[in-house]
């Protein structure tokens, strides 16, 4: 089988980026973008498929070298296929531009930036020539849940000792990241005129009550610091709130959504309880109070591994101190099949998710660099 002809890891992010993978689309244009340069001849190739909630069909990949032993490698690179929405009218958002020494289009920096590393890094490889097991891992729906890792996790098609995850974090190791819980609390009320207001009970007013207990629980968590973040304690916050039907009704119905970031060391579940509680209290004290909380999604935070080889030998290739991450990445749900992870790639997080969105192609050289080393040091003949 002839491959295609190899490109620069830029050209490889303007092809992926002009590729749409919304979290609410198929991801599968990307993954069989990525699968033609995996030569099936030196790997095994296995698509994990399924249909997501709406009926979309999603698909992770998981390539192993066929040295591997019971699918076991010594290191793998794990990338996400799927992007956050973008406007209607951002043009570059699938149409990528090249300038002033980056790349912008969605996607760009979350993270297609690092998956074009990752398979400029391969197109360079003799893979026959590898004294030990790569494994490649593609996954969908990281954007809404980590759905995709969810899946690896549970099915274990593959492990690891070393495994490489990638987010934006400017070429900078990170060896611990926080969790993530999200939550909506539904406040029930009665609806009546508002010129009679006694013949209702408003579900906006008990919800001001309830966003009052929210911060005070916000300023509890401060107490339980890991110096390791910034903030260094689980960070809650209200994101929206939406009630009532119209300006002269009583409100019948409020809901908040809320979503917390635990730290590593502290139970996800603890703000959830905590809510619970003051409910609890509110509806005792308030005649009429009716609310309850239904928690949606509770990862957990990403703890630091025992080993440290991967992490050191990124620190000293891009001179960066390991460090950690306050956003969510795949790497709580996938650690457990690999014995030290490690979250990198270029770009920054405070980039993605917008209008605008980038990655310095500087970046993306050095992380070919990277990568390149790092299968040298971990799977190459010594």
């Amino acid at each position: 089988m002839k491959l295609p002809d190899m490109k620069s890891p830029e050209e490889f992010l303007l092809d992926l980026v002009a590729i749409p993978s919304v979290s609410r689309m198929s991801n599968q244009p990307v993954i069989d973008y990525a699968a033609q340069w995996l030569d099936p001849r030196f790997w095994m190739i296995h698509r994990d498929s399924y249909m997501d909630g709406q009926g979309t069909p999603k698909t992770n990949l998981i390539a192993v070298t066929k040295n591997a032993i019971d699918a076991h490698a010594e290191l793998a690179f794990v990338c996400h296929t799927d992007t956050v929405p973008f406007q209607e009218d951002w043009q570059e958002a699938v149409h990528p531009a090249r300038r002033d020494g980056r790349i912008y289009g969605r996607g760009s920096c979350d993270v297609k930036g690092y998956m074009a590393c990752v398979i400029s890094a391969l197109g360079g490889l003799d893979v026959e020539a590898l004294a030990k097991p790569l494994a490649v891992i593609l996954t969908a729906d990281e954007e809404i849940g980590c759905v995709g890792a969810k899946r690896i996790a549970a099915r274990r098609p593959v492990s690891t000792r070393y495994m490489l995850i990638g987010e934006p974090t400017g070429l900078q190791p990170i060896r611990a990241g926080k969790g993530y819980a999200l939550a909506t609390v539904t406040v029930h009320g009665r609806e009546a005129h508002s010129a009679f207001p006694s013949k209702g009970h408003s579900a906006i007013f008990d919800a001001g009550h309830i966003l009052c207990a929210i911060e005070s629980i916000a300023a509890e968590l401060q107490g339980d610091e890991n110096g390791e973040f910034d903030p260094p304690f689980t960070t809650l916050n209200v994101g929206l709130i939406e009630g009532g039907t119209a300006k002269n009704i009583v409100a019948g119905e409020c809901r908040i959504v809320i979503e917390w970031r635990p730290v590593p060391g502290q139970d996800p579940s603890r703000t959830s309880r905590r809510i619970r509680q003051e409910l609890a209290s509110l509806a005792a004290r308030i005649p009429g109070f009716d609310a309850e909380i239904e928690v949606h999604r509770m990862d957990p935070a990403f703890a630091p591994s025992s080993r440290r080889d991967l992490s050191e030998f990124l620190a000293n290739a891009s001179s960066s101190t390991p460090g950690t991450i306050s956003f969510g990445s795949e790497a709580a749900h996938l650690s457990g099949l690999a014995e030290e992870v490690v979250v990198f790639g270029p770009g920054d997080m405070a980039t993605a998710h917008k209008t605008g969105e980038f990655v310095p192609i500087e970046e993306l050289e050095q992380c070919v660099a990277y990568i390149t080393g790092a299968i040298e040091r971990f799977c190459a003949a010594t």
